[in-house]
C-alpha cells in the first residue's frame, strides 16, 4: 500500500468493460515527509476523490478485490487520509 496524493483526472470514452464506470484520477507518490517522489500514475478512484487529496492506494492483484470482478487494473485508490 502507497502514500500518495490526487493530481488530476482521466477522461477514457472507450475502456475495459471491468472498469464498471470507475473514474480514473492521476496521483503522486509521497516519501515519509510528504513530498512528492516519482512519477505520477494513473489508478481506479473506487470511492471518489478530489485534487489535491492524500489517498492509500493498493497495487498488484489485490487492487480490485473490492470491486466484486477483475479486471485488468493494476492501481486503486482504497482509502482517503484524514490526518498525516
Amino acid at each position: 500500500m502507497d502514500l500518495a496524493r490526487v493530481c488530476g483526472q482521466l477522461v477514457a470514452n472507450h475502456i475495459e468493460d471491468g472498469f464498471h464506470a470507475q473514474p480514473l484520477r492521476l496521483v503522486q507518490n509521497l516519501d515519509p515527509e510528504g513530498n512528492p517522489r516519482g512519477k505520477p500514475y494513473i489508478v481506479l478512484d473506487r470511492i471518489g476523490v478530489a485534487d489535491g487529496q492524500i489517498v492509500l492506494i493498493e497495487t498488484a492483484m489485490e487492487a480490485t478485490l473490492g470491486m466484486g470482478v477483475r479486471c485488468a487494473a493494476d492501481a486503486a485508490i482504497v482509502g482517503i487520509v484524514d490526518k498525516y
